[in-house]
């Protein structure tokens, strides 16, 4: 998939949520089945994205902490929540269907069964706010494209009303994020 086509999928869901503006940033990726991760798999999976140790003894900086359902990586300054749900994203999936303008979006939008969320979360909302939006979703990204599998049918983006489905365009459209704000 070329760059054009890539830009073409990101513009075919331009909705985004309402309150988008008071949301942190997100990527959700759409599940068939419910995943599940161990520390040890998020570990793993952040020491790929992003070449590190994340046990936080090399640097404790960089670890994930998993406490009482609730679930973080830490990545230098940066806290991203993992958040996961055994349901479908919406109550409505006819609804949400309706907003889809492609069939491959809405083929991988009804063959969702669960989803998992990467979300932004610094302690503060000013300190969010210092993060721009590049920087974010380059974040965002590094621990998306490592968590996700042939089991996500789809990566989507919240606040930008952002669909992607896995058939390569989430792929290169993950990569191109990463691309935009190079965190090494």
């Amino acid at each position: 998939m070329n760059f054009r086509q890539v830009l073409a999928w990101l513009m075919f869901w331009r909705r985004g949520e309402r309150d988008a503006k008071d949301m942190p940033y997100s990527i959700v990726l759409l599940t068939r089945v419910p995943q599940m991760f161990s520390k040890a798999d998020l570990e793993m999976a952040s020491e790929r994205a992003w070449g590190k140790q994340f046990d936080g003894k090399e640097d404790p900086m960089y670890f994930v902490s998993c406490s009482h359902g609730v679930t973080f990586l830490k990545a230098g300054k940066y806290v991203v929540q993992l958040i996961h749900s055994e349901q479908p994203y919406s109550d409505d999936l006819e609804a949400g269907a309706k907003s889809l303008p492609r069939a491959e979006q809405k083929k991988a939008w009804f063959a969702h069964q669960a989803w998992f969320s990467l979300d932004i979360w610094n302690s503060a909302v000013a300190e969010r706010d210092n993060i721009s939006r590049k920087e974010a979703y380059a974040v965002l990204a590094r621990f998306a494209r490592t968590l996700g599998d042939a089991n996500c049918c789809a990566v989507y983006f919240p606040k930008e009303g952002w669909m992607l489905p896995n058939d390569g365009s989430a792929e290169e459209g993950l990569q191109r994020l990463i691309g935009k704000f190079p965190l090494n």
